[in-house]
């Protein structure tokens, strides 16, 4: 693809290849054009805003989307690229679910992943970070290097419909849909089902009976301390969500989040729409036995590279 080639272009450049002068006038932004397989995309955006910085880097933004980004020729590169996913994550959020917020919604790729741990007190392995209506991601470069071999995207594109599903879910629900069902829901709309199959493979006999109920669920996916039990948690409530949706459909689903932020109780909200309260809703869709009897044999297409690193 002409983005993989130019990204590597591009990334060998910043390595160090060539003579210092050029290094130094390329780190500081000089000489540095967007290509033009990338021009007519931009055009598409409808930006209301482009500025970029040196130093202080750069901000894309048209009405419904603020992207930030650190300074450097590649950071400015991928940055257009990844404007593309989180318009296209936005525009698949706000059709299946609603507006991720009621106003402009924030997206901040951090410069490294120290600066991504300060500002989200979170580890490299969890990808972003949630707070209000602004999202914190890990670098933009390292969300493009990561690939899901399955789907063939790369965790860029897979976990920005993820985060922004669940910025949706959660303004539409006024914030009070379950953890689990936010997390598994969005991962549905991002077709993330091989990542989390492939994440949690790797605790399978680590974590053997790790059986969390639903309060235990939902605070480690609110915590996400723990690599193994958080990366087990994302799979569960996954699985959960798929059970939910072998009986009622993803509209129902977003009628129940919708009723929970009209003021209605879950087990108001579902009765209504499922036709059982809460606590029995719980039980139908909670797996029945321990997470490694729905995993299954490890996916074929990650035999290969069972040592490569991939997360949430």
């Amino acid at each position: 693809m002409i983005f993989v080639a130019v990204l590597a272009l591009a990334m060998a450049v910043t390595a160090g290849c060539g003579d210092r002068s050029k290094d130094k006038k390329e780190s500081s932004g000089e000489g540095f054009r967007i290509p033009d397989s990338l021009l007519a995309s931009i055009e598409g955006y409808k930006l209301v805003r482009d500025d970029y910085h040196p130093v202080k880097g750069g901000v894309m933004a048209n009405r419904d989307i603020e992207l930030h980004y650190p300074s450097s020729n590649i950071s400015r590169y991928i940055a257009v690229k990844n404007f593309g996913f989180v318009l296209s994550a936005y525009n698949l959020a706000k059709e299946k679910i609603g507006r991720p917020a009621d106003g402009t919604i924030v997206v901040i790729g951090a410069k490294d992943l120290d600066e991504y741990q300060f500002l989200t007190r979170k580890e490299w392995w969890y990808y972003g970070e949630i707070l209000g209506d602004t999202l914190y991601l890990e670098p933009l470069d390292v969300m493009l290097k990561r690939y899901d071999s399955a789907t063939e995207r790369t965790f860029a594109e897979i976990g920005t419909i993820q985060k922004i599903s669940q910025m949706a879910l959660r303004n539409i629900s006024k914030d009070r849909i379950p953890l689990w069902m936010r997390e598994g829901a969005a991962s549905i709309l991002a077709d993330e089902g091989s990542v989390l199959h492939i994440q949690a493979f790797e605790f399978k006999d680590e974590l053997l009976g790790f059986e969390p109920d639903v309060d235990e669920l939902d605070n480690h996916l609110k915590l996400a301390m723990f690599k193994g039990e958080t990366r087990i948690s994302f799979f569960i409530a996954y699985t959960m969500v798929q059970n939910l949706l072998e009986s009622s459909s993803f509209e129902d689903l977003v009628s129940f989040a919708s009723r929970l932020g009209e003021g209605k109780s879950l087990d108001e909200a579902s009765e209504s729409v499922f036709g059982m309260n809460y606590s029995a809703l719980v039980e139908k869709v909670s797996l029945k036995n321990d997470f490694t009897t729905y995993l299954g044999d490890l996916p074929e297409e990650y035999k290969v590279n069972r040592k490569e690193k991939h997360h949430h």
